[in-house]
């Protein structure tokens, strides 16, 4: 058991346990894709300034999950040399209405 600060300023005792694994997801929001015969280029959300209006530098955005499927993904299908690349992280559906995401 820890002592802990309450969100009022008093104290309390908490089990102190482990956090599980959680896999942290940078993104960027992709919103065209132009190909040519050379390449695959994409055009990106912005960055918005303090008025509203977006600016040059491409906005980026984070995801927190605690998957264990895309966490065993993250750790066994992925090396340093495939990121960063153009990733999709896409939703199924079971046969029971259960959701699955998997990276493709």
């Amino acid at each position: 058991m820890v002592q802990v600060e309450k969100s009022d300023g008093g104290q309390q005792m908490v089990e102190k346990s482990k956090p599980n694994k959680a896999l942290a997801i940078k993104f960027k929001k992709i919103l065209r894709t132009f190909e040519t015969a050379e390449e695959t280029r994409y055009v990106f959300e912005k960055k918005k300034d303090d008025d509203g209006n977006p600016t040059d530098e491409d906005a980026v955005f984070y995801s927190f999950t605690g998957s264990k499927i895309l966490i065993d993904q993250a750790l066994n299908d992925f090396s340093i040399e495939d990121l960063p690349c153009p990733t999709v992280i896409q939703q199924y559906r079971g046969k029971n209405g259960q959701t699955f995401v998997k990276f493709t």
